[in-house]
């Protein structure tokens, strides 16, 4: 009798230690929440005003560029959009933030903060997340009224957008900790803009790139993260099982950098 009590006994203890665990974690991933709003109270706003008005600004201006903009690419604009909105925090700003801790010298005392470090990431993807959602948002409503554009929104935008944005956090805290030289990591956040823009399927069809470039972007995440995206906003078939396949390889891919740099942290 004493071995089944023993037994007993142990299986009611693991979920209390498990317990423990997890409150553990909520507890400094709330800390981490309050340290990140209390660290960039002065750029949230700032962050907020950008988004706002490269999501809605850029649906306005790209429309100034024709007298009558087809339907096909004005869809293509608006669905694209809140792409670059849902990555912007996380794979721009963030990768600027840290490059900045690093030139003043707080970088290491707030990486030995007695926290989980996915508590961390997971405080800065919500930050991304609480910013750029109103962008996301105006922009799909300004594209509304200015292109009269008809959306099919179903439930997979939730996975789509969450999906996203957690590949861009992933994505630039790999870049923010990976690249130790801080003037080199701007310089990566800063291309990775010219990148979406001018040179991946985002605002406009892959069949209007090069062959060759198009052939890269189909293992590039960024065509992948509006595939999905504008795949959960407008009717589009095909294609979305592979793009949310690379969309999440490169989530895996910049945790293993991330962890790897993190681990090897001074």
């Amino acid at each position: 009798m004493a071995a089944p009590a023993m037994a007993a006994r142990g299986r009611v203890r693991m979920p209390a230690a498990v317990s423990r665990g997890l409150l553990s974690w909520l507890r400094s991933y709330r800390r981490m929440c309050l340290w990140e709003l209390a660290d960039l109270r002065i750029y949230l706003p700032v962050l907020c005003s950008v988004l706002v008005l490269q999501g809605a600004g850029f649906v306005l201006g790209i429309g100034l560029l024709f007298q009558h903009i087809p339907m096909r690419a004005a869809a293509f604009v608006v669905t694209g959009v809140p792409v670059v909105n849902l990555i912007t925090a996380g794979l721009i700003f963030e990768p600027e933030v840290v490059a900045s801790q690093r030139q003043v010298g707080s970088y290491d005392f707030i990486q030995s903060l007695p926290v989980p470090r996915s508590a961390a990431a997971a405080a800065w993807y919500t930050l991304s997340l609480a910013t750029a959602i109103p962008a996301v948002v105006l922009a799909l409503v300004t594209g509304w009224l200015r292109y009269h554009l008809t959306f099919a929104i179903t439930p997979a935008v939730v996975p789509a957008m969450l999906l996203t944005c957690l590949t861009g956090v992933l994505m630039g805290y790999a870049i923010a900790h990976g690249i130790r030289i801080p003037t080199v990591a701007q310089l990566v956040a800063i291309t990775t803009i010219f990148v979406i823009f001018g040179f991946s399927p985002v605002m406009f069809p892959a069949a209007q790139l090069p062959g060759w470039l198009a052939a890269a972007n189909d293992w590039l995440p960024f065509g992948s993260m509006a595939t999905i995206t504008r795949g959960a906003l407008i009717s589009q078939a095909g294609g979305l099982a592979r793009a949310y396949l690379v969309v999440s390889a490169w989530a895996v891919l910049s945790v293993l950098v991330a962890a790897r740099a993190v681990g090897h942290r001074r």
